[in-house]
């Protein structure tokens, strides 16, 4: 076996297991937040002569449109097409004085009662011309329509109603923002292509330690390696499932604890077996950052252990949960881009 050519492939492994995963998370928050401010929407046609403030018009509630309750005007079929202004809709009676009214008592009121739509002199901030979008859309417009089709989508359930910055406020777990649809269409594929970067990682750093060390058996950091693949995949999977049984939404929880303790595992092996038989493979090696690899593994150990310790004990607001959560989960991430700087780029 090319243990350099093996080196080279597992140092790009270990880089895009960093990156991808980060892109997931981080990305997955961008998608959110965007879907979250997207307030821009295809509007009706009133068919106003002009579109200036103060241009109106009107229409009497009667039989015919079951009393204003159902809808005349179309909407526009782009969103390029909507009026600058905030439209005012407000009930009049024949001289057009304002009627302070209920929509369902319009049927037993002895005047005749209109509906009027008018232009306001205040700027709409869901219309796309009053904003800079206005000029990518021009260039993009397929690409603002789609988003509007799937913000609207019956299926689109966002977790939360304004954009957010969990990393500092911890407004939301990370499961909430990115089990619900759109946003899982994006996490679920990036996670599952680290899952396979993940197993490609633990053969790699398990080949290459066995041909250093002139060993045929499997060490046990490629063994704990892959079950936390295994069980990253597993809660990949089953995010966003919703079970019927108590026992099976605590085993769906628990595939996550899994994971981090296998990967933690692993990582604790992987690093006494390269202590083990530093000697033999410094050439290969950074040793600053083998050093520096050890001082991180024993930090999140040591902090994993107190967390879990505080968890068990008290009940963390869950704002606080979902900071440690984030951040912790992005922290573990620098497990691969360690081992991407900790064998050596030229042999």
């Amino acid at each position: 076996m090319d243990v350099k050519n093996s080196i080279r492939i597992l140092r790009i492994v270990a880089l895009l297991l960093f990156i991808t995963p980060t892109i997931g998370l981080l990305g997955s928050l961008i998608i959110h937040n965007y879907f979250v401010s997207f307030n821009f929407t295809h509007g009706f046609n009133y068919n106003f002569k002009e579109n200036i403030p103060g241009t109106s018009i009107r229409f009497l509630c009667n039989e015919e449109n079951n009393y204003c309750l159902e809808d005349k005007f179309d909407r526009f079929k782009s969103l390029d097409k909507c009026c600058k202004y905030i439209i005012l809709d407000v009930y009049v009676d024949e001289s057009g004085k304002n009627v302070d009214i209920k929509q369902k008592n319009i049927k037993n009121f002895k005047e005749k009662i209109f509906y009027k739509h008018e232009i306001s002199n205040e700027i709409d901030e869901s219309c796309i011309l009053n904003t800079s979008s206005k000029y990518f859309y021009n260039i993009f417009p397929l690409f603002y329509e789609e988003i509007y089709k799937i913000k609207n989508n019956k299926k689109t359930r966002l977790g939360t109603a304004t954009p957010i910055n969990p990393l500092l406020n911890g407004e939301s777990s990370i499961s909430n923002i990115v089990k619900r649809f759109p946003v899982k269409y994006f996490f679920k594929p990036i996670l599952y292509l680290s899952v396979i970067f993940m197993i490609f990682y633990w053969l790699y750093y398990n080949r290459i330690l066995k041909e250093l060390s002139h060993t045929k058996n499997n060490y046990y950091f490629f063994t704990f390696g892959i079950l936390s693949a295994v069980f990253l995949f597993l809660h990949v999977f089953f995010l966003g499932w919703i079970f019927e049984s108590e026992i099976l939404t605590k085993l769906r929880r628990a595939l996550i604890v899994f994971f981090i303790l296998f990967e933690l595992l692993a990582q604790t092996f992987l690093l006494r077996k390269i202590f083990l038989i530093k000697d033999q493979i410094s050439n290969y090696l950074n040793l600053i950052i083998v050093y520096s690899k050890l001082i991180f593994v024993l930090a999140v150990c040591f902090s994993t252990t107190i967390i879990l310790a505080i968890l068990i004990f008290y009940n963390l607001d869950n704002k606080i949960d979902y900071i440690l959560e984030w951040n912790y989960f992005l922290l573990l991430l620098l497990f691969y881009f360690l081992s991407f700087l900790m064998w050596k780029r030229k042999i």
